[in-house]
């Protein structure tokens, strides 16, 4: 009968021993502060690069960072101290990127040197691809070897395809009240042919223009599919304006496209012009609907 007390009286000793060395595990473990992970674990950003220019002159911006979710500038604008953090970074001389013409990968491009432009920084590359750029023609650049991982896709329309988007277009013009003795003036800007989602069959992204001789302007950013013999609009954006005096157009054109966000759908990357400068768009396909998600800066003087 002695031995019962002192027996119970250890469960709670040995309960109470355990739960200190928990403890004590659980409080010796370091603690992670945002910014001081181990370098281990640092992943590099998703960056999007654009190259324009022409041939042996060509010029990489950075475009937008990619965050798992959402698109966000890759630094703030006009913050010189961000933009030269980046550039000496991310724009560092022989530093190489994976060139994407066609939403897939098709080459590199090497960093020559970076330099400051009016309100944004800019780089001088040159390019390993045999994908021809210059002009309306232009690419993208990516630090993420994940991305790009499906078959280049990018080539001139048809003369069919071509026929049956340049109806779709004056379709849009007239039920957007242009006169109809100026429909026959449409310009195309740039159409291309690429295949956005990876079902084998090219999406249509064209640029229009209509200048009237007062020089009221009617801009035009289309994405079509083929609906047999005829297209039918996927995203229409229609801008109808009176541009200011110096001339300046807000157009938007076609720079090239990649699945990002990876859901199985490209997204559009685009470039606006704007009052002396540019600024760079991103549309992205949410919920069976084209939406632009982003707008950044390219430049503005």
């Amino acid at each position: 009968m002695i031995q019962k007390p002192l027996l119970l009286a250890r469960v709670p000793a040995v309960t109470f021993l355990l739960v200190v060395l928990l403890l004590a595990a659980v409080f010796s473990q370091p603690k992670s502060r945002p910014g001081s992970a181990n370098q281990s674990t640092l992943v590099s950003p998703t960056l999007v690069f654009a190259i324009t220019g022409e041939p042996n002159e060509y010029q990489m911006d950075a475009v937008t960072i990619f965050n798992g979710r959402q698109f966000t500038p890759p630094y703030a604008e006009e913050q010189k101290d961000a933009q030269k953090k980046f550039g000496d970074k991310y724009f560092a001389a022989d530093r190489k990127y994976r060139m994407i013409f066609g939403g897939g990968a098709a080459g590199t491009v090497t960093v020559a040197k970076w330099s400051e432009g009016c309100n944004n920084i800019h780089s001088e590359v040159s390019t390993v691809t045999s994908a021809r750029l210059g002009g309306q023609v232009r690419a993208l650049a990516t630090n993420d070897g994940t991305l790009g991982t499906r078959e280049s896709s990018r080539r001139a329309p048809s003369d069919n395809e071509r026929t049956a988007v340049l109806a779709l277009v004056k379709s849009i013009y007239s039920q957007r009240r242009t006169p109809s003795n100026q429909i026959g003036s449409i310009k195309v800007t740039n159409l291309t042919a690429t295949d956005l989602d990876g079902d084998g069959r090219q999406e249509m992204i064209g640029s229009f223009a209509l200048t009237s001789k007062n020089k009221f302007q009617r801009d035009l950013f289309l994405i079509a599919k083929s609906a047999g013999t005829a297209m039918r609009a996927d995203f229409v954006k229609f801008q109808a304006y009176q541009p200011p005096p110096e001339g300046f157009l807000s157009s938007i054109d076609f720079i090239d496209q990649l699945d990002v966000d990876k859901n199985g759908t490209g997204e559009v990357f685009a470039v606006q012009g704007g009052f002396d400068g540019y600024a760079y768009l991103v549309f992205r396909k949410v919920a069976g609907q084209w939406r632009q998600v982003f707008q950044g800066m390219g430049d503005a003087c």
